[in-house]
């Protein structure tokens, strides 16, 4: 390595927290135990509950901590190190780290790391200092985050309980409004109910999803319980339903049966140009969707908060289109 790249790594690695304090001499010690390597977008530097065996150095790109319920919690950019407590815990990895944009990263393995810090007490000393620095850090953000998060609880529930005293409210003048409503009229109390559903089901906005997996499907339905869910197995059924429903959403997976998802969005936007379309997938570069025309974008594993923002954000009213 020239001389001037080896002085700028080790000025960038003494800013990294668990280096801080360190000696330029004793960051090249460590500096002498990394390896280079370069990891593609979408390839997995550390699965959840492997050993933790090596730390990272993120010099440039980005990675994605994911759960292993497949949730994506935190995005890690550069520079930075990755995996560094499990390595001197011993612990197991309790997220996968993927890589959300090609990366150069330095790994570190546990057994040269260790050996390294048995033979220099000073640089045990200070990298033991700075993870305990590190570790008190956090447990004061997390006991701030916590208390903030009471506190909004707190909020909503009192919130909650006016909305429902208000709901409740209201359902006793509808139940009313129903009887009277039936007894001055022609129609039993069921057909009134029957036709105020109906008319309040056209006013709930429709949202059609075109995916091949029930599970995604059911996965949807639910995070969008307060909206209409309709599911197409392939563009072909989807288009055959709008032709029939008037929607106000449409939700395509890119990689269905017989039509996909491009070619569904162009038939959307010939029939169909107000209509609102999100495009999903696991197997296409996000870039790739971004130079169709879609009005958003969600990677797989679907983190069904960011869909519901999404959702909600897209949603135009029928009667409020063109306007």
């Amino acid at each position: 390595m020239p001389p001037e790249s080896s002085k700028l790594l080790v000025l960038v690695l003494r800013k990294i927290p668990i280096f801080k304090g360190l000696s330029p001499s004793q960051v090249k010690k460590i500096l002498g135990l990394c390896m280079h390597k370069s990891y593609k977008m979408g390839s997995q530097v550390c699965r959840s509950n492997s050993p933790s065996d090596e730390m990272y150095i993120l010099l440039s790109g980005a990675l994605t901590v994911v759960t292993s319920e497949g949730i994506r919690v935190a995005t890690i950019l550069p520079v930075t190190t990755v995996g560094e407590m499990g390595v001197i815990t011993g612990q197991p990895r309790s997220a996968t780290v993927e890589v959300s944009k090609p990366s150069n990263i330095f790994v570190v393995r546990k057994d040269s790391f260790d050996a390294m810090l048995r033979d220099d007490g000073d640089v045990r000393a200070m990298v033991y200092k700075n993870i305990i620095d590190v570790l008190s850090g956090k447990l004061n953000n997390d006991n701030i985050r916590m208390r903030d998060y009471q506190l909004e609880k707190d909020r909503y529930e009192s919130r909650l309980a006016v909305l429902e005293r208000q709901l409740l409210r209201e359902r006793l003048h509808c139940e009313v409004a129903v009887e009277m409503a039936a007894e001055r009229g022609d129609m039993s109390i069921d057909e009134v109910t029957m036709q105020i559903d109906e008319q309040v089901g056209n006013l709930i906005p429709k949202i059609l999803v075109v995916v091949d997996e029930a599970d995604f499907c059911r996965s949807v339905k639910e995070a969008l319980d307060g909206f209409t869910v309709v599911a197409a197995g392939d563009g072909r059924e989807a288009l055959a339903i709008l032709a029939e429903e008037k929607l106000d959403l449409v939700i395509t997976e890119i990689l269905t049966p017989n039509i996909d998802g491009f070619a569904l969005l162009e038939n959307l936007r010939a029939q169909y140009p107000q209509l609102p379309v999100l495009a999903v997938s696991d197997n296409i570069d996000a870039e790739e969707v971004w130079t169709q025309d879609f009005d958003g974008y969600i990677d797989k594993p679907v983190r069904l908060a960011q869909l519901q923002e999404l959702v909600e954000e897209k949603v135009v009213p029928r009667n409020k289109r063109g306007q």
